[in-house]
């Protein structure tokens, strides 16, 4: 009788029960995009997001912003 051999990922993932993200092409949903599904942007389910990107704030953000090399 030859027991199955699981990795240690396997391994690992099983004791604290650790379900994996499939890749269904959809894109994942943060804790915080759930929140806001369930209760609006400031606590009040259906009320629009009343933060607005100031004109300001707006002309310093680049549009074409490339990080660079992170060594």
């Amino acid at each position: 009788m030859v027991a199955e051999r699981k990795t240690s990922r396997q391994i690992y993932d099983e004791s604290v029960k650790v379900r994996r993200q499939i890749d269904d092409g959809r894109p994942r949903q943060s804790e915080d995009d759930i929140q806001r599904e369930q209760f609006g942007p400031r606590g009040v389910p259906g009320k629009p997001d009343p933060a607005k990107m100031v004109p300001q704030r707006k002309k310093k953000t680049p549009s074409n912003f490339d990080p660079g090399h992170t060594a």
